[in-house]
């Protein structure tokens, strides 16, 4: 069974640039009505003023705030869109790597957890049903020697969206996105980074070079829109293509 974008609303955190933007862009394309589009970057506002020209008439709500604070990312959650539309799409996608590693952690994986659980609350709320896509990493289920924090948080993103197939019961799906290294500006930021780059450039080119964005969106909107994966995590590669992950303890 198909889950159609169209006429929905959605929230997507790290909408700015990457993987966030690409996806927004996709799903508006496909007749997605609402987007709450939030991300600390302050080019935010610009971004959504593009995609209201690209996409005219659709309703798209911004929220320049950091993924780590609470009380922005409910107000982003509480947002009430036009025509009282349900929220029935939530993308937990904003990610940074690097030296602080507290600061990985509460990005990378608490204010997914957050998002998450704000999420569910919504779509139990207006009881209309929903999916969230979690984008985690590769490094969610291999090590990534050169950030191991990182990869300690990318797979507790992997390890904690798995956790909610019982909801299906209610309509409700939870779903996780792992691609290699995609030309983002996270990626080029690794690159660029004297203290990761060197090898992050090894392992970027062990794998094939960096995945095209199409490939990656592909892989998102078949976590969204195909009813049948549920609690299913995606890999996405140049070796493999999109391929979904199994689990020596799958049933």
């Amino acid at each position: 069974m198909s889950f159609n974008v169209a006429g929905r609303g959605a929230l997507i955190t790290g909408a700015a640039s990457g993987i966030g933007l690409a996806a927004s862009r996709s799903m508006l394309g496909k007749g997605l009505q609402s987007l709450v589009a939030y991300d600390l970057n302050p080019s935010l506002p610009d971004v959504a003023e593009e995609l209201r020209k690209e996409f005219p008439g659709t309703e798209i709500i911004t929220h320049v705030a950091d993924v780590t604070d609470p009380t922005s990312l409910q107000a982003a959650f509480a947002t009430p869109l036009d025509g009282g539309r349900p929220l029935t799409i939530v993308s937990n996608n904003a990610g940074i790597g690097g030296a602080d590693w507290e600061k990985t952690l509460a990005v990378d994986l608490s204010a997914v957890i957050m998002g998450t659980s704000m999420g569910l609350a919504r779509f139990k709320k207006e009881a209309a049903g929903g999916v969230i896509v979690n984008v985690a990493s590769m490094a969610g289920l291999a090590p990534m020697s050169f950030d191991p924090v990182y990869t300690a948080a990318k797979h507790g993103v992997v390890g904690y969206s798995r956790c909610f197939q019982h909801l299906i019961k209610k309509g409700i799906r939870v779903n996780c996105l792992c691609p290699a290294f995609t030309d983002t500006p996270l990626v080029q930021g690794l690159v660029d980074d004297p203290k990761f780059g060197p090898a992050g450039k090894m392992a970027i080119e062990s794998l094939g070079g960096l995945i095209p964005m199409e490939n990656v969106v592909s892989a998102f909107m078949g976590l969204v829109e195909n009813e049948d994966n549920n609690g299913a995590v995606m890999t996405v590669t140049n070796a493999h293509g999109i391929m979904p992950m199994k689990f020596p303890l799958d049933p």
